[in-house]
């Protein structure tokens, strides 16, 4: 019972840890991401053979994995028709893929443990120690591939409103000061020692935040006013009315369409936004002329109403001669109030074992005998959409704007900076769980690193607005159905030192740290 003492107390740091982000047990907790991933460091600093490692973060994984992703299990079950039992398995399996950037970490500290001063370092020089390690913790967190990417300084968007670094360093800032906090944490519980540098600048950081905040203002601001229709299709309808079962496909677009054709009760509409492969069948678009494609006439009975822009999720068709594998793109497409195709965007990053298989070459083979994977194409370009009113836009599907170095270089391939990012998103395949709060959550990172506000089109929710700051204007939750009316004033925003740089904005603060934790050893010397 006694060997188990030190994996439980592991497990409690993972049950800390999950805590910080909207579950089922609640919106999370600000700070406890950062105690809870200090109970795990404690461990893997204390801990020298490389297997006990792994078995204390694989312990840590557990509670991370059922209580932050719990809704894996329920989503096998409803939409993979498996016992709740096998489901629960599976998702329990999930443990071993939550937080890649684990293994990475390990194996470094392990290598580092190795080393003849590793001791010393660590016991001599505990606040230098804290600092290098959070530099290096923070770099593989960022870098290292996950397919839900969940970084310890995410729980800080709470207070968007007063992140004034966030234009500046973005999330891995966030992420540097909380591993930092949480190594001083374990020095402290270590050796009964903490850097009053370390303890200094993170106290400085915090309470600067607010008196830093960039003013950027806005320029070209102009009102739009636009309709999200949130038809909130249920998975199952969705996927009967793409394989053209009739009666699936009327209930579909009679939705949309009456929901689109509702009065407008704010004026004259500029916008008007389908969720994520909202129209289900496929639109083959003219690559030579895009004004010339073929538009459906539920889209041109919309424009002759509302004379609006639209922004409309579907599949873009490729003459693929008879071959289905990578025969369409999942995509957004811009229909002008005339009822002409203005511009398409296709989506770049596919989700894994949904949108594509990541086995390369071996995908076309296995398309041939799997056929709950759609294969689609990959996008390959970055397209500004410009509507009648003036303003611009670039677009993300789904995960995609979880990706910060995505966007950054979505944003940095355009001659302007546009006046919103619009995100179409399909969440129905989750249910009624945190999910679509989960991602939600997440995806407001990029409106407080680039200063770009986010329009968020979803299926079942959450279709909302957010601010520069990261905060909800307004919102239609999970599982309404309805129009979320809009009248709002954008602007355009000169480009944040996080889209220029990224990451390598955090390279000064480090370089200065490490200068002062040299200057202090040597003082003391």
């Amino acid at each position: 019972m006694a060997n188990l003492k030190p994996y439980a107390f592991s497990f409690l740091g993972g049950v800390i840890y999950s805590l910080a982000w909207p579950t089922s047990l609640g919106k999370g907790i600000l700070i406890s991401a950062i105690p809870g991933m200090a109970m795990l460091l404690h461990q893997l600093l204390k801990e020298k053979r490389l297997w006990a490692k792994l078995r204390h973060m694989l312990s840590f994984c557990l509670p991370y994995s059922l209580i932050g992703f719990y809704w894996i299990p329920d989503t096998l079950a409803e939409f993979g028709q498996l016992p709740y039992a096998v489901a629960l398995l599976l998702g329990a399996m999930f443990t071993f893929i939550a937080a890649p950037q684990l293994y990475v970490a390990i194996l470094g500290l392990h290598f580092f443990q190795k080393l003849k001063q590793a001791d010393v370092w660590t016991g001599k020089y505990p606040g230098l120690f804290s600092a290098l390690a959070a530099a290096a913790l923070s770099f593989i967190e960022y870098f290292t591939p996950q397919q839900f990417p969940v970084l310890i300084g995410q729980p800080w968007a709470r207070i968007g409103e007063y992140l004034g670094y966030a234009n500046i360093g973005g999330l891995p800032i966030y992420s540097f000061f909380s591993f930092l906090l949480a190594l001083e944490l374990v020095n402290w519980k270590r050796f009964r020692v903490f850097s009053k540098l370390n303890v200094t600048i993170t106290l400085l950081f915090v309470v600067s935040n607010p008196l830093v905040k960039n003013a950027n203002p806005e320029k070209d601001t102009k009102p739009i006013k636009m309709r999200l229709v949130q038809a909130n299709i249920s998975n199952f309808l969705k996927v009967d009315s793409e394989s053209g079962a009739y009666a699936s496909v009327s209930q579909v677009l009679q939705r949309y369409r009456e929901l689109s054709e509702q009065p407008f009760e704010l004026g004259e509409m500029d916008l008007l936004v389908w969720p994520e492969t909202a129209y289900p069948f496929g639109i083959e678009s003219d690559e030579e002329d895009l004004t010339q494609t073929p538009i459906p006439a539920i889209f041109k009975d919309i424009a002759l109403r509302h004379e609006a822009d639209m922004f409309i999720g579907g599949y873009d068709v490729i003459d693929a001669n008879g071959d289905f594998f990578q025969s369409e793109y999942n995509s957004n497409f811009h229909i002008g109030p005339q009822s002409h195709l203005q511009n398409v965007y296709h989506k770049h990053i596919l989700i894994p074992f949904g949108e594509t298989l990541p086995f390369g070459p071996l995908n076309r083979y296995l398309s041939q005998h799997i056929q709950n994977i759609s294969f689609f194409s990959e996008g390959t370009t970055f397209p500004l959409f410009k509507i009648r009113s003036g303003h611009t836009f670039i677009n993300t599907i789904c995960y995609e704007i979880l990706k910060p170095e995505f966007v950054r270089e979505y944003l940095n391939q355009q001659e302007e900076r546009p006046h919103a990012m619009v995100n179409l998103t399909n969440d129905s395949w989750y249910g009624d769980t945190s999910e679509p709060e989960q991602h939600l959550f997440l995806a407001s990172w990029r409106a407080l690193e680039f200063d770009l506000p986010i329009i968020r089109s979803t299926n079942t929710g959450i279709s909302t607005y957010l601010d520069r700051d990261g905060k909800e204007l307004k919102r239609l939750g999970i599982g309404e159905t309805g129009n979320l009316d809009l009248s709002i004033q954008l602007g355009r925003r000169e480009a944040t030192i996080f889209q220029k740089f990224g990451f390598w904005a955090l390279l000064p603060l480090w370089f200065a740290l490490f200068i002062f934790h040299g200057l202090l050893i040597k003082f003391k010397k």
